[in-house]
């Protein structure tokens, strides 16, 4: 049989399916979206508890001889990135560059990068040196021996401890004490 125009009819392959197989498959495809919403507010969760984790005041010592020795790093969020500032006994405060997805926490400092795991409040990393080389034709510039060692941290303070919650976050108990100032 023909259409109006002459063509052949032809049946697509959802219309040779039964009725029963095509709400299965419809609520095959409508699961497998619902699922993959599902997935991406979790990812997100998790990131915002990846950064929990991270945020807050930490005391370090490295093992080894190495560029860093002890001191702390504070991260904190600045307009929706981490920051942070290692205050270290050796060399100063440095500004750092901060990374965290899932518990894994990198910080960038110069030529140095700490990356490792956080977990149960305490953070156990590796300090590297940035590998890089300088030639030049009359000098040559030598650096130390270092290319790796040992850090550990633990948390020192946390951010809520850190940041006063706000007017409206206290209960009328802190209120009234003006502990929620």
């Amino acid at each position: 049989m023909s259409d109006l125009l002459g063509r052949p009819d032809t049946l697509s392959p959802l219309a040779m399916l039964p009725p029963h197989r095509i709400r299965l498959l419809l609520l095959l495809v409508l699961g497998a979206g619902l699922l993959g919403g599902c997935a991406s507010s979790r990812s997100a969760q998790d990131e915002v508890a990846a950064r929990a984790a991270a945020v807050g005041t930490w005391s370090y010592e490295v093992e080894d001889v190495a560029p860093l020795d002890q001191g702390r790093f504070r991260i904190t969020i600045q307009d929706g990135d981490l920051r942070g500032v290692v205050r270290d006994q050796r060399l100063g405060r440095l500004r750092a560059s901060v990374r965290v997805r899932d518990s894994r926490l990198e910080i960038d400092l110069r030529d140095l990068r700490i990356s490792g795991y956080i977990e149960d409040g305490r953070f156990t990393g590796v300090l590297r040196r940035s590998q890089w080389e300088v030639t030049t034709r009359r000098q040559s510039r030598t650096r130390s021996q270092f290319r790796s060692a040992s850090l550990f941290a633990r948390r020192v303070r946390s951010a809520t401890a850190v940041d006063k919650p706000g007017v409206l976050e206290c209960r009328s108990l802190l209120r009234e004490a003006g502990d929620c100032d």
